[in-house]
């Protein structure tokens, strides 16, 4: 099944119409066209819901702009309008799963859960999608792939009240394994083409990316400061490793949510 962006677009605009709004995560490798896509994707949601966008206006790489946007600031003002895009073009630095104890982050994925009545789109882009906070994973309406330049893979999550794991990962990494194909994989929408940058529009993005991505190394400026709180982390780890009998890695890996590889080395001292 095959579909393209402005047929997409269209789907989400009539979705932010009846009272809800739009989370969309794109992940993929480095230089495979999640940035490509997204701006491309946020472009057309804007133009066929009537509102603004630029690169300049509507994109960010900071989590509290981001928060800014969606809720305002403390005066009330700088919130975008109703059924605005936004793209959150990092989102490896704003909701990252080794930062989960970071309070802002905390706060950002609460206004996540309870920012429907804006009515707006939100895109971001991440290298791993399993990278995310798992706390973030609920409020997701779409999950896109970039498997190859050009191509883009939609998925959208479980609405059975009873599934632990929505994304069903595990079972759709048995199920694509045997054919390297998504098209049989629980949850899978669509398979979207789109094209490359035109050059001009490139030019454009980067002279905004540039300029805008260097205040994100502000957001880290607190990891020292939760160093103690890792150390803590860790030992809670290993004593209940040691303690609870019966428990798995990867068990305790889904609470805490890091991976069981993380939750090894911690164990081991490794890390």
């Amino acid at each position: 099944m095959s579909d393209n962006i402005k047929t997409f677009a269209g789907i989400i605009a009539k979705i932010l119409k009846t009272d809800r709004w739009i989370f969309i995560a794109c992940d993929g490798d480095m230089g495979e066209g999640k940035s490509c896509f997204t701006s491309q994707l946020a472009k057309e949601i804007a133009k066929q819901t009537g509102t603004p966008f630029s690169y300049q206006g509507n994109m960010t790489f900071q989590r509290k702009e981001l928060k800014t946007w969606l809720d305002g600031d403390n005066k009330g003002q700088h919130q975008k309008l109703e059924y605005s895009v936004l793209l959150a073009d990092e989102l490896i630095s704003m909701f990252f799963k080794r930062n989960w104890f970071d309070s802002d982050q905390i706060d950002g994925i609460e206004l996540l859960n309870k920012c429907r009545d804006r009515h707006q789109c939100v895109l971001g882009n991440i290298p791993s999608y399993w990278d995310l906070d798992s706390a973030i994973f609920s409020v997701i309406t779409f999950w896109v792939h970039i498997h190859e330049r050009g191509i883009a893979w939609v998925f959208q999550k479980d609405r059975n009240p009873f599934a632990t794991d929505k994304w069903h990962r595990k079972a759709n990494e048995k199920t694509f394994r045997k054919s390297e194909k998504p098209y049989k994989c629980k949850g899978f929408l669509s398979e979207i083409a789109f094209e490359d940058w035109r050059e001009q529009e490139k030019i454009k993005y980067y002279a905004v990316r540039n300029k805008k991505r260097v205040k994100t190394e502000g957001q880290r400026e607190k990891e020292e400061r939760y160093s103690t709180i890792k150390r803590q982390r860790d030992e809670m780890i290993k004593l209940a490793l040691h303690s609870i009998k019966g428990i798995k890695q990867k068990d305790l890996a889904d609470v805490v949510g890091i991976s069981p590889t993380a939750i090894g080395l911690i164990a081991n001292g490794l890390r």
